[in-house]
């Protein structure tokens, strides 16, 4: 969960940066990357859903419906 919390800071940190930043460039730049952050913090939160519980207990996971 180390890298999810990690991940969210990153993601905060360049929306206060992009809030500051000087040039509308440099804010759709830190919007694009806090954006990238949260995308990562989301995957490696679903990729720690799925992995096996280290205690042996059983997760329950809701299923994935594909149309």
């Amino acid at each position: 969960m180390l890298a999810v919390d990690e991940n969210h800071k990153y993601a905060r940190d360049c929306l206060r940066w992009a809030a500051r930043a000087r040039t509308e460039e440099q804010r759709n730049q830190f919007l694009t990357l806090a954006h990238d952050w949260r995308q990562a913090a989301l995957l490696e939160d679903v990729t720690a859903a799925s992995e096996p519980d280290p205690s042996g207990r059983a997760q329950l996971l809701s299923p994935i419906v594909k149309p």
